[in-house]
């Protein structure tokens, strides 16, 4: 098969994506629900410190528990595939470029062409765990923190380093943009990255609470979870190609009973 990897192995690789998928899209309705409940809260006269805990406490389950699942399913898939010899050309430039300039690459790629190949369709998983996360490393943290003043302990594994890798730019974001080009995403110059960097920075912290500087961090969890589930939407369809309906559907429901979503 395409990509070295046996139709047994792809499935199980098609279970994880699926998971991952419906993961994220529950943490990312979480995190809906909390941006609107502070959205309410600047327009209303409800208590300040009962809107902070409420919203905190909800994003402290979103970072500890939600988003951390759906990341082990996407580095689970990884795993699955390398161990059967699927063909992947990942980039842990990725890891080390600094989280505002991340979410600029991520972002300026949420228009690339649908992938029609496994090559490309592990790149948008590739992207995809890193759409996820970024926020639970840098964007909900920042949440909790500015909520509450304490940042949460960290529950992710070390990060990668990155001392080059032949065939690109030894630069972190040049390598990034090169090998997101070289798996079918589009070029950074006619990305739209302009428009995601008028959005602006967030501002510095304030000393009291400012839950306009903490939606601007949340506003860009919620569009990096958005931007996942599209990214693994679309490896799943090219995934899902080497299977006829009736496998797809016995796969679909292996997936819907071997799925875990942490509870709210």
């Amino acid at each position: 098969m395409a990509g070295g990897v046996s139709k047994e192995a792809l499935r199980t690789i098609l279970i994880q994506a699926m998971c991952a998928a419906k993961s994220v899209r529950v943490q990312l309705d979480h995190l809906l629900q909390l941006r609107r409940r502070l959205q309410q809260r600047i327009h209303s006269d409800d208590d300040d410190a009962a809107v902070v805990q409420e919203v905190a406490a909800g994003l402290s389950k979103v970072y500890f528990r939600g988003l951390e699942y759906a990341s082990r399913y996407l580095r689970s898939l990884f795993h699955i595939a390398a161990d059967n010899g699927a063909r992947l050309d990942l980039e842990p430039a990725f890891s080390v470029i600094p989280d505002e300039q991340l979410y600029d690459v991520l972002l300026a790629q949420r228009l690339a062409s649908r992938p029609t190949t496994q090559a490309q369709a592990f790149a948008r998983i590739e992207a995809a765990l890193y759409a996820v996360k970024l926020p639970q490393e840098h964007h909900i943290p920042r949440c909790i923190e500015l909520l509450v003043g304490v940042r949460p302990p960290d529950v992710t594994g070390e990060p990668l380093t990155f001392s080059g890798m032949p065939g690109y730019s030894d630069d972190p974001v040049a390598a990034a943009h090169e090998h997101l080009a070289k798996n079918g995403f589009l070029n950074p110059a006619t990305a739209g990255a302009a428009s995601a960097a008028a959005a602006g920075k967030p501002p510095r912290a304030a000393g009291s609470v400012d839950l306009d500087h903490v939606l601007t961090y949340l506003h860009r969890a919620c569009s990096l979870a958005s931007l996942a589930i599209k990214h693994i939407d679309l490896a799943v369809a090219v995934f899902s190609s080497f299977f006829d309906s009736k496998e797809l559907a016995d796969t679909a429901e292996t997936a819907e009973e071997f799925c875990f979503i942490p509870e709210a």
